[in-house]
């Protein structure tokens, strides 16, 4: 049947079309790559952070090594974050005498308990770990504890056992150890540099292209980074690598599910634009390499599906500055958890001396919601080495602080090296929209093999991996979601190989390699020169081999190349050891703690482990078998006796010759260090250093006060001093000091000096100070006094209060007001309402002239809460 229309219908029915066309035209949404736009980045730049010290996993337990070869990082951090301050990179393990100098010494002490029960943690093993997912490695130095010797030994220790760190990191977090928070590790971030200086120098010994980084800031707060800045510019930068840790949706408020989500969506947006770079820049250098050893969005109600996509955002965002080398969240195993919580059968074996190998307590996984992010992601970023520039158009905007509208979504396409392109997408909005994917303007007509996670809302705390299939370039981005597709490309190369293992065996040199995907064999390169490396093995899909046939006391180079029938890799980097027995080790440090001897040595090369020797108090000789380690804790001795310790070094060819006898008196009267030393100067020719003793102080404990010009290099000028304060009075005006205390009894003084403390004056050489802190009714009243300057009607002035009982960075600022007829001089009101109970808030002033901001010097003055 038809149906006939009159042509004033039929006009209605068009112009009807044409408008729906219109909005639809409107409304369609692209995604735009263009090939010919992109830079470089690190293959595997997404990494952990890695925390398990205080968990019942361990680099070799099942679980936890299930767990790396799941989540595929690129990269780990060797050892942790704040957990790594008291922790000995010799041993694997914590020192007490590391732990006395911190005063706060709770997790320390629990990660004291777990590594003695469940052994040490090695680098070498997770080195070793990494092999499973041709992983990178980054250590962070422990300069809070650890000298530069130690430093150096560290060093050492990775080059004799071919382990390759891409970036040292000096300390984690200095920023919160600074006399502002009552800790006086380094005066500001110039002292700081000037710390790190020595330990940068050990690893250049050993490593003279060494990728060095000082851990300058959270994001936002640039005063310590500042400081920093300023040693730069006297002295140059030893360092060249910028690092950094960020938690910018963090805030010492509660906050409501939805005021975080736009905190956070504005702050992911500011912590990783292109004024926060050029901000870093300005306090670095153009082009500086930038690794990110920490961030996450530590604020608790966006835990889950928002988190999730946070995570990965953050670093696809930090990936467009082509500065960006590695960028690690914290942490792997807050990402895939133990299912089982076993952490009493470990306290309870420590409290009753209980033996046991906990990598057999199988605590199965918890997949977490962030973690199955990064499972998807992480295939991207591993195969990856390469960006493309990618746009979103009309992006779909949500909600920010303060009444502002942000994007809501981010797009990065990912040029793989292994037959794939990636383009991954993160939406932070609760819409779902249908969006056409174009590649240099043409619709992309590959199919797509999404993998995908979603929620429905933000409450949603857990979901499953989804996959599925698009066609015809029309992809739809699901609410609250991390997308990951990828389509076949045409070209594609093998990864190059990373030799982990090289060690001396019997009947020659055994190498283990990463697996490369795609590879279905390799040929192993050797030779005794290392520019005529002209003998080759292949090996099928083995990833382990021993080589034969070796000359004893000959030095090999070894290099391995993945193959394929239609391809080859690039050759991995080299690695050398001597086919022959190890060298005698030298002991350099003995630490004596109650029944228990620390020895510290040089490891040496070829080794494969260490052997201690000594005689027991029934004439038994007792060997240790240390493994590969360059520092190890004997216990269970007897008081108040003396042993001779040696160490030998072993491989597959046998022992070699022992190391000189070292004779040490057991005792349980060696003091602990004192901690948090400080040193004030009072008078142009006197200045005042104090410590801080211990909770608990051997009976006839007293204490050396040393003195340097240069750092780590001290001269005692007071012996057993009787208080916990002591006043130089032959200093020399003008002229850096320095000072450590050790505390001693009748058996020697503390095996470690704790913290070095730079003097500084209290006199105030800047051009501002507070006179006077009042506390009133509703509030505190500030008073400022200006030295050589005076107020200007367009100048802003007042006060910083920063709150610093906890984690935090936040400053806060309050304007002041002048007083009358005075410029010299002007009062703040700090208001109840800007201060939280039980917290203690450091404070400094500041003045902004002609644009530029100028604070005043060392905080020592504070408001307490109570």
């Amino acid at each position: 049947m038809k149906i006939k229309m009159s042509k004033k219908i039929q006009l209605v029915l068009i112009v009807c079309l044409l408008q729906v066309t219109g909005v639809i035209a409107q409304d369609v949404k692209f995604i735009e790559i263009d090939t010919t736009q992109g830079h470089a980045i690190k293959r595997g730049a997404s990494g952990f952070n890695v925390r398990i010290a205080d968990k019942v996993w361990s680099y070799t337990h099942p679980d936890f090594i299930e767990v790396v070869k799941e989540l595929k990082p690129g990269w780990l951090r060797y050892f942790s974050g704040t957990m790594g301050d008291a922790f000995s990179s010799a041993t694997g393990q914590y020192d007490l005498d590391y732990i006395a100098m911190f005063d706060h010494p709770k997790s320390f002490l629990k990660g004291h308990r777990f590594l003695e029960t469940k052994g040490a943690h090695r680098i070498i093993d997770l080195y070793q770990l990494l092999s499973e997912v041709n992983g990178k490695l980054v250590v962070t130095v422990n300069g809070f504890t650890d000298t530069p010797k130690m430093t150096l030994e560290l060093a050492r220790f990775c080059k004799n056992n071919n382990i390759k760190v891409e970036t040292w990191q000096f300390c984690n977090e200095p920023y919160f150890y600074v006399p502002n928070r009552n800790r006086y590790w380094w005066n500001d971030g110039y002292d700081y540099a000037a710390k790190m200086q020595a330990h940068a120098e050990a690893i250049k010994q050993i490593f003279p292209e060494a990728k060095l980084a000082l851990n300058y800031t959270w994001d936002g707060v640039w005063t310590f980074m500042k400081e920093i800045n300023q040693f730069q510019k006297k002295n140059g930068a030893y360092w060249n690598v910028f690092s950094k840790h960020s938690y910018a949706p963090h805030t010492g408020k509660k906050e409501t599910v939805e005021q975080a989500y736009q905190r956070a969506n504005s702050k992911l947006l500011e912590a990783t634009s292109a004024s926060a770079m050029k901000d870093i820049e300005a306090y670095t250098w153009k082009d500086v390499p930038m690794v990110i050893t920490e961030f996450g969005v530590w604020n608790k109600p966006l835990n889950g599906i928002y988190e999730s996509v946070y995570n990965i955002e953050y670093v696809m965002r930090q990936l467009e500055h082509t500065n960006t080398r590695y960028v690690g969240v914290h942490e792997i195993s807050s990402k895939y958890t133990p299912l089982k919580d076993k952490n009493k059968i470990i306290e309870n074996a420590f409290e009753n001396h209980i033996e046991i190998d906990t990598d057999t307590l199988l605590t199965g996984i918890r997949r977490n919601l962030e973690g199955k992010a990064y499972k998807i992601y992480h295939e991207a970023t591993n195969n990856s080495n390469y960006l493309y520039e990618t746009s979103i158009v009309n992006n779909v905007q949500v909600q920010g602080l303060k009444s502002t509208k942000v994007n809501g979504m981010f797009a990065q396409t990912y040029k793989g090296i292994n037959g794939y392109n990636y383009l991954v997408i993160t939406n932070r909005s609760g819409e779902s929209n249908q969006f056409q994917v174009k590649i240099n303007g043409a619709v992309l007509q590959k199919e797509l093999r999404t993998a995908y996670i979603s929620g429905n809302s933000l409450a949603t705390k857990d979901t499953d991996i989804h996959h599925t299939v698009y066609e015809n370039g029309t992809i739809m981005v699901k609410p609250y979601s991390v997308s990951v597709s990828k389509w076949r490309s045409d070209e594609y190369k093998l990864q190059q190989p990373c030799i982990y293992k090289a060690t001396v065996e019997k009947d020659g040199v055994l190498l283990k390699w990463g697996v490369v995907p795609n590879a279905t064999g390799y040929k192993i390169h050797y030779g005794t020169e290392v520019s005529h490396i002209n003998k080759t093995i292949e090996v099928d899909a083995e990833n382990s081999f021993l080589i034969k046939n070796l000359i004893l006391n000959k030095k090999y180079f070894f290099r391995v190349e993945a193959l394929n029938s239609k391809i080859n890799s690039v050759f991995s980097e080299r690695v050398s050891l001597g086919y022959k027995l190890p060298i005698k080790p030298k002991i350099f440090k003995v630490s004596r703690r109650d029944h228990t001897v620390t020895l510290f040595w040089q490891s040496v090369a070829s080794a494969t482990g260490y052997l201690i020797n000594y005689i027991n108090t029934e004439g038994k000789d007792i060997s240790i078998n240390t493994n590969n380690v360059y520092g190890y804790r004997i216990e269970g001795l007897k008081d108040n006796t003396s042993y001779q310790f040696s160490v030998t070094a072993y491989n597959g060819l046998g022992t070699g010759v022992a190391s000189e006898k070292e004779t040490v008196l057991v005792s349980s009267r060696v003091p602990l260090s004192p901690r948090n030393v400080s040193a004030i100067k009072k008078t142009s020719n006197s200045i005042e250093v104090k410590w801080f003793a211990q909770d608990i102080v051997l009976s006839n404990t007293c204490y050396n006060v040393y003195r340097g010009e240069k750092l780590h290099e001290f001269t005692k000028i007071a012996s057993c001093v009787q208080d916990s304060v002591y006043v130089d009075n032959s200093i020399v005006e003008n002229k850096q000091y320095y000072y450590t205390v050790k505390s001693v009894t009748e058996v020697g003084e503390s095996n470690f000096y704790p913290n070095i403390a730079t003097a500084f004056s209290l006199q105030n050489k800047n051009k501002m100070n507070i006179q006077f802190i009042q506390t009133q009714i509703d509030g505190y009243l500030v008073r400022v006094n200006l030295n050589e300057m005076s107020l200007k009607p367009k100048d802003s002035y007042g006060v910083i209060i920063n709150n610093v009982s906890y984690l935090n960075v936040e400053d806060i600022k309050i304007l002041g007001i002048p007083e009358e007829e005075k410029r010299n001089s002007f009062q703040v009101f700090i208001p109840n309402s800007k201060v939280k109970e039980n917290s203690n808030y450091a404070i400094k002033t500041f003045l902004i002239k002609d644009g530029k901001q100028i604070e005043s010097a060392i905080v020592n003055q504070y408001i307490i809460k109570k």
